[in-house]
């Protein structure tokens, strides 16, 4: 047993050639330099290709929105009528609490009107109220201190 634990080495470098040469490792180097640069090239191209794909996928859409809305605009200019918007406030003025002036009251209206135009909602102002924070300044202060991501 102790014979062939002795011979275990031996064996496995029988017939195999323990040294590589130079010529070897500069060949296998430039092999997979060569092969890296082509998968790169290879990426680089199929990447460009789906570019283009999408590009073009985007122009159609935009050309054919584009011609929806031209039409729209000869229909319009033909004469047809355009509905007028009417003005309709069923809203009750907004409750103020005192304090707060009047172009803070203007800028918050005019800032939930635009998130309504945006989203397509009607959104209504009903009150304006001071914030009572239930913590003092310094304690707000330590609490974003001690809870802040690291």
């Amino acid at each position: 047993m102790s014979e062939l634990l002795s011979s275990a080495p031996r064996l496995m470098l029988k017939g195999t050639d323990s040294d590589l040469g130079g010529g070897t490792i500069t060949s296998v180097v430039i092999t997979g330099v060569v092969v890296v640069f082509i998968g790169l090239i290879l990426l680089i191209i199929a990447v460009s290709v789906y570019g283009k794909i999408f590009h073009s996928l985007n122009q159609r859409k935009d050309a054919k929105a584009k011609a929806e809305a031209e039409a729209k605009i000869r229909e319009a200019a033909k004469g047809a009528p355009v509905p007028e918007a009417k003005v309709v406030s069923n809203t009750a003025a907004p409750v103020i609490e005192d304090g707060i002036e009047e172009e803070i009251v203007a800028v918050i209206a005019a800032a939930i009107a635009a998130m309504g135009a945006a989203s397509g909602k009607k959104l209504a102002l009903r009150s304006i109220k001071t914030s009572k924070g239930a913590r003092s300044a310094w304690a707000n202060a330590g609490i974003s201190e001690n809870t802040r991501p690291f």
